[in-house]
């Protein structure tokens, strides 16, 4: 593929291809090549890698009841959230629909609890107006996990997922942190 045009434009088009165009995080396809990269460097230097895998609780309930541009609004500041309690070598996906997750290298998964712990407090506390007399917060289920040596990138998404859903199952608005299974072996 070549991309026509002066540089400032090239550059444009390559960050629309890789970010979501209403939360301005990076999108599913950017965060498979990057967890890939830090699969990677996890296994090379042998340093922890967590994956964080977050859910806006009952958000379908919230759109039918007050619509798409509303339901944007809390993706908008939502993401916002997530920005805020990263570090810079940390990474926020919009992995699809409400659903996001975290790359955070060099971290352990006690150490990602934490900050799932950060994101989903800051959720919580942000009130959202979706009609003038009506004032509504919002809450997140957020799974945890650390990677394991050598394991595949589907089972290190997956018991991300596995421990998302566990917050749920467990009430919401929650953290799960699922870890030391043993690995699928490539």
């Amino acid at each position: 593929l070549v991309i026509a045009g002066d540089g400032k434009e090239r550059e444009k088009l390559q960050q629309l291809a890789i970010t979501d165009g209403l939360t301005k995080l990076y999108n599913s396809r950017s965060f498979y090549t990057q967890l890939e990269l830090e699969i990677d460097r996890s296994n090379r230097y042998n340093h922890p890698l967590a994956l964080l895998l977050l859910d806006i609780d009952h958000f379908k309930d919230y759109n039918d009841s007050y619509g798409h541009l509303e339901g944007d609004k809390v993706l908008v500041h939502f993401s916002r959230v997530i920005q805020s309690c990263l570090r810079a070598n940390d990474s926020a996906y919009r992995y699809g629909g409400e659903e996001f997750t975290v790359i955070l290298p060099e971290t352990s998964a006690d150490e990602a609890k934490t900050v799932a712990q950060r994101i989903r407090a800051s959720l919580e506390a942000l009130v959202f107006a979706p009609q003038e007399d009506e004032r509504v917060s919002k809450t997140i289920s957020i799974g945890v996990t650390e990677y394991c040596g050598r394991e595949k990138l589907t089972s290190f998404i997956k018991r991300a997922d596995k421990a998302m859903y566990l917050s749920k199952q467990n009430g919401r608005n929650q953290v799960s942190v699922l870890c030391n299974q043993p690995p699928e072996k490539s």
